[in-house]
């Protein structure tokens, strides 16, 4: 695993967790009509291993249970075997290079990884793959999908993030970000039909990757409905002592380090110096957020746990007050759908973040925006609901009505019919 490139986020699904089974709330397939002809589906999957992508697996499995036969060849983790069965999916693993970090080593590891893939790709069309589904970042895989195209096979582009603003944002070689830019290009040339994880990625797809919007599909990412039912009331009351979450990726462009300044404005002016703050994830920047806790004196306010089963998350959530989101305003923040905003309102609890154009499309009023990068406007907003249970209460009521509109069971139904679309 890389360090600071890998897309270890919350915000489209691509937590390195162990996702939930089918029987924690998934929908199913529906059963294949009689005689359907089903597809034969390889994942090309270089940004994180699997199982561990949550996006990845709902959508094998998903697939599977409507019929599909699925193999996904991803990264190698520790402890995993070259070649298994999960849940019906067939896996097929590749040692990429571990611990590099910076640009020259990522682009070694994407060398390497890209080999393997292409040649990954190859086999599975020789073996009879109908359809080549293409997870980013990175865009790696233009010329597999050009070799399925000729093969008269199908191409998905499955579009987690922006990779030209993912690279701009991670590296300041103007070179890096046309390759990046030629490399999304190519990649939505060659593709049959492209999934979006939201509007945003899908105007993206229509307009700069000059994708027909009939072959553009919004397949959201989104929390199973059963987490809906786990949820429970929170406290009561005006709280000195409000218990604040914060769930994801712990890298440069997810502003966790100001969590260390929003928990001294929360104590020196609004009088809350009993606020806690538990952070559920890891990354890259996890030693600087820790350096501007001690600086700021507030580090015995923080509780680290770092990444934790998904199973886990509607418990820890029910233990907070408020939900928070710092992710700063960049173009890459306001175009992705950070999947914990889809979870905190699973959970019925309050949420404040940055008024980010897809933060603020995903909660629907069911939240607190305020300015984005606004530090002290985010403080104030946690201090008014730490001292107004009726608005809690409220929001609550709100976010889990919100909610029920954005379960992965949704999405689910979203990606079988873009795959029947597919087969005519």
């Amino acid at each position: 695993m890389s360090g600071g490139w890998r897309r270890l986020r919350s915000r489209r699904g691509a937590r390195v967790w162990p996702p939930p089974s089918p029987a924690s709330g998934g929908l199913g397939a529906p059963p294949a009509p009689a005689g359907a002809a089903r597809q034969r589906v390889a994942m090309l999957l270089e940004n994180n291993p699997y199982p561990q992508d949550i996006r990845v697996r709902r959508e094998a499995e998903a697939l599977v249970r409507a019929g599909h036969a699925v193999t996904v060849i991803a990264p190698r983790d520790a402890g995993q075997p070259r070649r298994e069965t999960v849940a019906g999916v067939g896996v097929r693993r590749f040692r990429a290079p571990a611990g590099v970090t910076g640009p020259r080593s990522i682009a070694l590891e994407y060398a390497v990884a890209g080999a393997r893939l292409h040649l990954a790709a190859l086999v599975e069309l020789v073996r009879g793959a109908t359809v080549l589904h293409l997870h980013n970042p990175p865009d790696l895989f233009a010329a597999a999908g050009l070799l399925a195209r000729l093969l008269r096979r199908r191409v998905v582009f499955d579009h987690h993030d922006l990779f030209p603003e993912l690279v701009g944002e991670k590296s300041a070689g103007r070179a890096l970000g046309v390759v990046a830019s030629v490399a999304e290009r190519t990649t939505f040339a060659v593709a049959s039909l492209v999934l979006s994880t939201n509007e945003s990625m899908a105007e993206i797809a229509r307009t700069r990757g000059r994708v027909r919007a009939d072959r553009v599909v919004v397949v959201r990412n989104g929390p199973p409905a059963a987490w809906i039912e786990q949820g429970r009331p929170g406290r009561d009351g005006p709280l000195d002592d409000p218990r604040l979450v914060y769930v994801g990726a712990i890298s440069s462009q997810d502003g966790v380090r100001d969590v260390a300044q929003l928990l001294r404005m929360l104590a020196d002016e609004h009088g809350l110096p009993g606020a806690r703050l538990t952070i559920v994830g890891e990354g890259d920047a996890r030693a600087d957020v820790e350096r501007e806790l001690r600086a700021d004196g507030v580090a015995e306010q923080v509780d680290w746990a770092g990444w934790v089963a998904v199973e886990r998350i509607p418990q820890i959530l029910a233990a907070a007050d408020i939900c928070i989101d710092p992710a700063p305003p960049s173009e890459l923040n306001h175009r992705s759908t950070m999947i914990k905003i889809a979870e905190y309102l699973t959970a019925g609890r309050p949420v404040v973040a940055y008024d980010l154009v897809e933060t603020s499309r995903t909660l629907g009023g069911a939240g607190i925006v305020v300015a984005p990068g606004d530090v002290g406007a985010l403080a104030a907003a946690i201090a008014r609901l730490a001292r107004d249970g009726d608005e809690r209460a409220a929001l609550a009521t709100k976010g889990r009505a919100r909610a029920a509109k954005l379960t992965w069971e949704r999405s689910e139904r979203a990606l079988l019919t873009a795959y029947e679309g597919l087969r005519r």
